[in-house]
């Protein structure tokens, strides 16, 4: 009926107002709806004043309010077991989704928790939910430590007063028996669980709904009752849930293990004993973090989950930095090893320069960038947002090359730049494998490109001004001056090299194309029709384009030889030697960026680098010197072959002249016999200059023959001597134009 849905929906939001502690907002309600003797009826429970105004009733007739409450208990059973029965939906749209019970069962609901019992508001249907059924249950222990503390302040005042009737205002108070006034013994039906509230939840089970009953499985729910019961029950909740979050996967662990995580954290806040006394689960998947607190643990499960997860990458860093510094820099630098993008570098590198302590960026960024450089990446896989290698670049190559960029972002990380550029322009050479009896065929475009095209065109200058300042906080190690003025000589030695070897390919490619030999008659038909001058002049007019082609080929492959072999003197005369430290790596501060381990196989690697390069590059160097005055001596002989006599002599000495830097501001011409070795036509000139590389290899102060293995020295020998006897050769004038 609507009276029947009316009377339900006062009740119900009486029953709200007083399971959420607003007992006087009920009775207000219920008197302003027409039902004051409703409010009357609950006032027993502690809400209003029954007395002369001055005194509680409800708490001063102890002997009063027990009765009610044991009537209570009653009535709400009875009512209880009617409500079961079934109920109406509420009218009206705005409450059509929600069911509404008959109004007994909120008025036995009310009585229920007004007077602690349990087991009637667990047979109620309004109390079928789970939280409403554990309200009911701590609501009711509540009540019942209330009433014990009321009890034993009665008989406190009884024995106090020594039983005299004028003391107390009420009768019935002169007495502490737990009887009503027909003998009845009450104190069974008020007894709790002693505040023991983990026995107190057993009463769950005998619910007769299930929803009450299974609700307790929900490891959320778990976690309320735990913190409710306190004492053990938090520490082995915490440690269940810590198993049950390395169980889940997928979905479930993103919510059941970020629950888990932040509620470790708050205990480890609040009660930081109880944090290190949590147990890690017995699990082999922990055993990767060696000994850790469950804090610590649960913390490299989430930071983990969170960089296995693009669209979480900006919390890493956040969640990282709670860990302890050694784990925080180890998760996080594994952590970089799959960001790729340059966009989410510089997000990830600026959040851990805000979350972790002062200088434990460029640790982490040290540790990520060696990794890339040293670790095994035979079993390669492209990250998402990972760049397509260049052309003519392996994907492995690719990547340890962009790892250097990490410590191009900040100037005061251009130091530790400049050791992990070094660090991998020696693997590529050692992995190079360049041949001294065939150097032509080294492949060093991988070194090239990443040279000229990946890094910073100011990256040595930059380092050496920051080595001075040394801005890096915290106790993160720094490079020190002497070390990185070493790895600036290291690092020009890597470049001249490179620079030689680019030219020398241009200079295989220009002597390949041109031809020291051409054909200088015209063959015209009408020749035998001229007359003596007519031939004469024409001749002539042959001669001149001849020696201007001759001089204009001969330009090109002078011009070609001369960078080249400039190049390689640059290599084999560099200053203090070629990839030789110029302070003792042994002097500088052990207290570096560099450790020990480092130091040592840096220098084993400059130490075989060199016995590889060095003589490579003497061999390309002679190769070079000899090439060009092979072509000179073909040259010479095309022009001889074709005209002899004088009129090749006077072809050749102008030639020869023409490229003769020695006397080309006098105005008088060098000799003939001077001009052989001092122009740059002349194949004597670079037969000397082969001679001499001898010489340069002999050189104390470079260090060159020291990386000569004792074949590679006798082939040296063996070229020399072929060069001597070309030398010898080209020298003589007379021979020359034979």
């Amino acid at each position: 009926t609507r009276d029947e849905t009316d009377d339900a929906r006062l009740l119900r939001a009486c029953l709200f107002l007083f399971r959420s502690g607003r007992g006087e907002e009920a009775l207000e309600l219920a008197r302003e709806c027409g039902q004051p003797w409703r409010a009357i009826g609950w006032v027993g429970g502690g809400y209003g004043d029954v007395g002369d105004g001055d005194n509680d009733g409800a708490m001063e007739d102890y002997r009063a309010r027990r009765l009610w409450k044991r009537r209570c208990r009653e009535i709400a059973a009875l009512m209880g077991r009617g409500a079961r029965n079934g109920g109406t939906d509420a009218e009206g749209a705005d409450a059509a989704p929600r069911r509404l019970h008959p109004s007994l069962a909120y008025e036995a609901g009310i009585l229920a928790l007004l007077s602690d019992a349990v087991d009637a508001a667990l047979e109620n249907p309004v109390f079928e939910s789970w939280e409403n059924a554990v309200h009911a249950v701590l609501s009711a222990e509540r009540g019942i430590v209330e009433e014990e503390v009321l009890r034993m302040h009665n008989r406190a005042r009884v024995e106090a007063a020594g039983g005299k009737d004028a003391v107390f205002p009420f009768p019935g108070m002169v007495s502490d028996e737990d009887e009503d006034e027909s003998g009845a013994s009450d104190a069974g039906a008020i007894l709790g669980h002693d505040a023991d509230l983990g026995a107190a939840m057993e009463m769950l089970n005998r619910s007769p709904f299930e929803a009450v009953r299974e609700g307790g499985g929900d490891p959320f729910r778990n976690g309320m009752m735990s913190f409710m019961i306190g004492g053990g029950a938090v520490q082995e909740y915490l440690e269940e849930a810590a198993v049950l979050a390395v169980q889940l996967r997928e979905e479930d662990e993103a919510s059941f293990l970020r629950f888990a995580v932040h509620l470790v954290l708050y205990v480890d806040s609040v009660f930081p004993e109880l944090s290190t006394r949590l147990a890690v689960p017995a699990d082999d998947d922990g055993t990767e973090y060696g000994e850790v607190t469950l804090r610590e643990f649960l913390l490299l499960r989430y930071a983990s989950f969170l960089a296995s997860n693009r669209n979480l990458w900006s919390q890493v860093a956040l969640y990282a930095s709670l860990l302890s510094n050694q784990h925080m820099i180890d998760m996080y630098a594994d952590f970089l090893l799959q960001v790729h993008g340059d966009a989410e570098r510089q997000m990830t590198l600026e959040q851990a320069r805000e979350f972790f302590p002062e200088g434990a960026d460029i640790v982490v960024l040290r540790n990520v960038v060696r990794d890339m450089i040293l670790g095994d990446q035979e079993d390669f896989t492209r990250f998402p947002g990972e760049p397509l290698a260049p052309s003519g670049i392996s994907p492995v190559n690719a990547r340890m090359m962009r790892s250097i960029h990490w410590m191009c972002y900040h100037p005061e990380h251009m130091p530790d730049a400049l050791v992990c550029t070094n660090m991998l322009l020696r693997r590529f050479f050692l992995l190079n494998e360049m041949d001294a009896s065939d150097p032509s065929q080294s492949n060093l475009y991988d070194s090239k490109y990443f040279i000229e095209k990946v890094l910073p065109t100011n990256l040595v200058d930059m380092a050496v001004d920051q080595c001075g300042s040394n801005i890096i906080g915290g106790n993160a190690p720094h490079v020190p001056e002497p070390m990185v003025q070493n790895l600036k000589a290291e690092f020009v030695s890597f470049e001249s090299f490179l620079k030689a070897h680019t030219k020398y390919a241009q200079f295989l490619d220009v002597i390949s194309k041109t031809s020291p030999c051409h054909n200088a008659k015209s063959g015209a038909s009408n020749r035998g029709r001229r007359s003596a001058m007519e031939s004469e002049i024409s001749d002539k007019m042959e001669r001149n384009a001849f020696r201007q082609r001759k001089v204009a080929i001969c330009k090109i492959v002078i011009e070609a030889a001369r960078r080249a072999s400039d190049g390689w003197m640059d290599v084999l005369t560099f200053a203090g030697g070629w990839l030789v430290d110029l302070d003792d790596p042994a002097s500088i501060d052990a207290e570096s960026a560099v450790d020990a381990g480092e130091k040592e196989l840096r220098a084993a690697e400059m130490k075989e680098i060199r016995s590889t390069v060095l003589p490579a590059a003497v061999s390309m160097l002679h190769d070079v010197l000899d090439k060009t005055a092979s072509w000179m001596e073909q040259m010479v002989h095309d022009i001889v072959d074709q005209f002899g006599g004088n009129t090749a002599e006077d072809i050749l000495v102008s030639l020869f002249h023409t490229f003769d830097e020695t006397y080309r501001s006098s105005a008088s011409q060098a000799p003939m016999t001077e001009v052989v070795t001092t122009s740059q036509a002349a194949p004597a000139y670079w037969y000397k200059k082969a001679v001499a590389l001898s010489s340069i290899v002999a050189n104390d102060s470079y260090g060159i023959h020291e990386t000569f293995s004792d074949d590679e020295m006798e082939k040296l020998l063996r070229l020399v001597a072929e060069s001597i006897v070309g030398l010898q050769r080209t020298l003589d004038v007379e021979t020359i134009f034979e």
